[in-house]
């Protein structure tokens, strides 16, 4: 093969793996239920899907009393020059004119979890535990379905782990292995927990 040919195929095989995420699922180009983006780094994207009733709201006052809601937080929590929750966009759904989308950004995990009440952990198994979550749990294969015990879990430490109770699509920043009861795997890496009332667990590769 041309050596030439050969440098070509590997960089194209460069581009295409910094692409990809390392494994992170991609997010639709249409968003017509709650989901969650963390990143590697713990930041959050949140797209949260509710009813949009006419009759009561107007989009800007709803945008307007999301946007101060986040300003009294940031006001009352941010130490340094990053903003803790920032309200970046507030549309109704085009295949839906009955809901709008609220789309928050976050600084981490623990900026989530304070402002919207909600678990949203993301870290390794062992800070997971250091954090006193309840690592007791089962979890499922997503290629074959073969269990994973909480013995096996602990003795990744060093793997990465997702627990939340969002009633959301969840896509994370490394590619998916296992998870918990409730938690459906989706084709395109995502997990979906939408259909649950417990807490999921998602445990991804280092």
């Amino acid at each position: 093969m041309n050596k030439y040919r050969i440098k070509g195929i590997c960089v194209w095989m460069l581009v295409m793996f910094m692409l990809t995420g390392c494994g992170q699922a991609k997010l639709p180009d249409v968003i017509d239920v709650t989901s969650i983006v963390v990143t590697d780094n713990g930041e959050v994207t949140s797209y949260l899907v509710g009813e949009f009733d006419k009759e009561y709201y107007s989009l800007s006052e709803l945008t307007a009393m999301a946007v101060s809601e986040a300003a009294e937080y940031n006001t009352e929590h941010q130490t340094g020059e990053t903003v803790p929750v920032t309200v970046e966009k507030a549309e109704v759904l085009e295949n839906d004119s009955d809901k709008v989308m609220l789309i928050y950004k976050y600084d981490s995990t623990e900026s989530f979890m304070d402002f919207d009440e909600n678990i949203l952990f993301y870290g390794t198994v062992n800070e997971a535990a250091d954090a006193g979550y309840d690592l007791d749990v089962i979890l499922k294969n997503v290629k074959d379905g073969t269990l994973f015990s909480k013995d096996q879990l602990l003795q990744e430490a060093d793997r990465y782990l997702l627990i939340t109770d969002e009633k959301a699509k969840i896509y994370c920043p490394k590619k998916v292995t296992h998870v918990s009861d409730g938690a459906v795997y989706e084709e395109n890496g995502s997990v979906d927990g939408t259909q649950t009332e417990e807490v999921i667990y998602i445990l991804m590769k280092k």
